[in-house]
């Protein structure tokens, strides 16, 4: 057993932590050694002891150490954590110790390592011991304790600056929850509070985290809230909010264009969701891109229960069940006591590997073993919904057919599945106008026809919805320019955003409006000239996500651009204030496709190629692994994961669907030569094909009108 497993913490509850779950309680001056150890570094021997026992003779104090360090051997299993010589102490890792983890993260300004170094068990250094009897060390205690604290408060402040600027609100302001229910009194911790409660539409809820805040500060000090604190509140009570900037925010946005605080030009479309609502139907909103779908579904779910968000992402219609995967990793993520029994978690190991092996199931090739399937979709989506009235689905129309598919039957069997009395999930799923998949539409269309849906349309805004839009954001000088803004956006409201994002970073509001700005009716060429102000690499990372789509990870960013981490991050981060990210998606899909319109026809191909070379390395599914080498032009190189991916679709995909990946490899390997290994692949294909004949053609395909999926939603 290698010492380097056992961890030691000394923030909060004192302990040794093996390899094994064992839980060793520390004894105060064991404790205080390590804690001084980690914090302080390699120490003479003598002094440190002495601190430990200040009454003692020499003698004493060296006899006694070497118990102490004796003790702590046999603790871990005779593996030593602390060495030394006759004159000094150190640890054998310092890193193996929270406090030395907490102090590496806050010098190298890392808030998220230094948060998770502390953990759920508190930040207070060496919890519950006093050291009244070692007056030097109660001293270098108190000090420390106060080092640490400062090096918490800073990490939360900057960690909440950071989610924020990356467009994670839910995440920001369940940090700032728990640090207001650890220091009620903190005006930091308040303000971030009453910030994200009005970014995330729930003014009410702002205000209160006031009136809360306000109540401690008089209870408990007998103060008023700072003159900073008031003038925010002020601000959300105008519906006008333009905040003091966050100490490390790293945009200079004013709040309400970061989230438009009035939503306007809604009205009828309002009217059409209520109708819709009381009739118990299925509500879908369409609408075109950036006319502010999302936000109209969001503010409507808020008015009629609890409510979640799942989405899909440009690039999930290549790859079997990426919607549905993602959708259950949002929800398994966002309810984490949540417990699958375990036939649904091996069944959903299929699409979520984590779960299980799936490699142990036997192909979908039969009706029992897709309803089987199926079925276990319906109860996690049940479990994982429990706590939610209504779910809504953003960009549908990049959701891929065997989701879809499973969609549609599992949200038809959702009745069956709650309890009698309780009130059933919800639906309301977002696309984009013309830009279903004519099964998804031709799917739509037979739902709205037997009564069963309502399709709500979103419309450009009108000059005056244009005008109270610019009006609710408070924006001084904007008003100057609101005829030419409607005129040059026609009432889009996300190209009215953008615009305002470009004048004031371009600090034109107070001027004529500009001349040279790109043709009107479309934001793609704007959004172009904010990538234009990025730094090189902060651009070829935007480039890098737009390639890599819905399986963008930051982490790839080091090994594709062949930079350090640290100049990959500060690219990230650039790319966060300027509002192209959003951690690691797209701020908004109109983004992307500005970011991909700008590449170059070669640089395109070497990015995939890079990808393709650093995802092989990582063992990424062999879809993905094909797509990219495809797009980077090496044919060869992508054949052999075509047809691994078409074997591994055996284990998830009804055989016709796996049929067709077949005939999608043979037919390449036909192209290139290879004529051998396509003869196999259409031999694989003409086996599933016969699979799904015997199987009866096509099981759970949803009906419009009746049996599975008739009341089904696209996601």
């Amino acid at each position: 057993m290698a010492g380097r497993e056992w961890r030691v913490r000394v923030l909060g509850l004192s302990q040794l932590c093996g390899p094994d779950g064992q839980r060793v309680r520390l004894e105060r001056r064991t404790a205080a050694l390590l804690a001084w150890l980690a914090l302080q570094g390699p120490s003479p021997k003598f002094p440190l002891a002495a601190l430990l026992w200040p009454d003692s003779p020499p003698t004493t104090v060296r006899s006694n150490l070497r118990q102490l360090l004796r003790r702590l051997r046999l603790a871990t299993g005779d593996e030593a954590l602390v060495e030394g010589d006759t004159e000094r102490l150190a640890l054998v890792s310092p890193l193996a110790v929270d406090a030395a983890c907490l102090k590496a993260a806050a010098e190298a300004r890392a808030p998220a390592e230094a948060l998770e170094a502390v953990g759920a068990e508190g930040s207070t250094l060496l919890a519950g011991f006093d050291f009244d009897d070692c007056p030097e060390l109660a001293r270098w205690l108190d000090g420390a304790r106060a080092g640490i604290d400062g090096w918490v408060r800073e990490a939360r402040e900057a960690r909440i600056a950071q989610l924020t600027a990356s467009g994670d609100w839910t995440a920001a302001l369940g940090l700032a929850q728990a640090w207001a229910r650890q220091e009620p009194e903190s005006e930091q911790a308040g303000r971030h509070l009453i910030r994200l409660h009005y970014l995330q539409g729930d003014r009410g809820a702002a205000l209160a985290a006031f009136e809360h805040l306000r109540g401690v500060l008089d209870r408990e000090l007998g103060v008023t809230p700072m003159p900073e604190t008031l003038a925010l509140v002020r601000e959300v009570e105008k519906a006008t909010p333009r905040p003091p900037a966050v100490p490390g925010t790293r945009s200079s946005l004013p709040l309400s264009v970061l989230r438009p605080p009035v939503l306007v030009g809604r009205e009828a479309a309002w009217r059409q969701l209520e109708a819709g609502w009381e009739a118990g139907q299925l509500l879908f909103i369409s609408g075109e891109p950036g006319s502010g779908k999302t936000r109209l579904a969001e503010e409507f779910a808020t008015t009629q229960g609890r409510w979640g968000r799942i989405e899909a992402r440009a690039g999930d219609r290549d790859v079997p069940f990426a919607s549905q995967a993602r959708a259950f990793r949002t929800q398994l993520h966002r309810w984490p006591d949540v417990k699958l029994p375990d036939w649904v978690r091996t069944e959903l190991s299929r699409i979520l590997p984590e779960l299980g092996e799936p490699r142990l199931l036997p192909p979908l090739a039969s009706e029992a073993g897709m309803l089987r399937f199926y079925d276990a979709i319906v109860a996690a989506l049940h479990l994982l919904h429990e706590h939610e009235d209504i779910s809504v689905a953003d960009d549908v129309q990049y959701w891929d057919p065997a989701s879809a598919r499973a969609f549609a039957f599992a949200f038809s069997r959702l009745a069956d599945a709650t309890p009698q009395g309780a009130r059933s999930l919800r639906f309301i799923d977002c696309y984009r106008r013309g830009e279903l998949s004519p099964d998804a539409r031709m799917h739509v269309t037979g739902l709205v026809e037997a009564g069963l849906a309502r399709i709500v349309e979103v419309d450009a805004l009108t000059d005056e919805d244009v005008k109270r839009m610019v009006a609710g954001m408070g924006l001084e000088g904007a008003e100057a320019h609101v005829e030419a803004l409607a005129r040059y956006t026609g009432g889009n409201p996300l190209y009215v955003v953008e615009t305002l994002k470009h004048l004031l970073e371009t600090d034109s509001l107070h001027r004529e409006w500009p001349q040279r700005l790109p043709p009107p009716g479309r934001v793609g060429p704007l959004i172009q000239r904010r990538l234009e102000r990025l730094s090189p690499l902060a651009l070829q990372c935007a480039r890098l996500a737009a390639l890599a789509g819905a399986f963008f990870r930051t982490s790839l960013v080091p090994g594709v651009l062949q930079v350090t981490p640290a100049d990959a991050h500060e690219a990230l981060a650039e790319l966060e204030a300027a509002q192209v990210l959003m951690g690691e998606r797209f701020s908004h899909d109109l983004v992307m496709e500005a970011v991909r319109a700008g590449m170059g026809p070669g640089e395109d191909r070497v990015l995939h190629a890079r990808l393709a070379t650093v995802l092989e390395e990582d063992g990424a599914p062999s879809i993905l692994l094909a797509h990219h080498w495809l797009e980077a032009g090496w044919t060869e190189r992508a054949l052999p994961h075509l047809l691994a991916s078409a074997r591994s679709d055996e284990q998830v995909l009804p055989p016709e669907l796996a049929a067709e990946h077949y005939a999608r490899a043979a037919a390449l390997m036909q192209s290139v030569g290879q004529h051998e290994d396509a003869v196999q692949a259409r031999a694989a294909e003409a086996r599933c094909r016969l699979q799904a004949a015997s199987a009866g053609g096509q099981p759970f395909t949803p009906g419009p009108t009746g049996g599975p999926g008739a009341r089904g939603s696209l996601g």
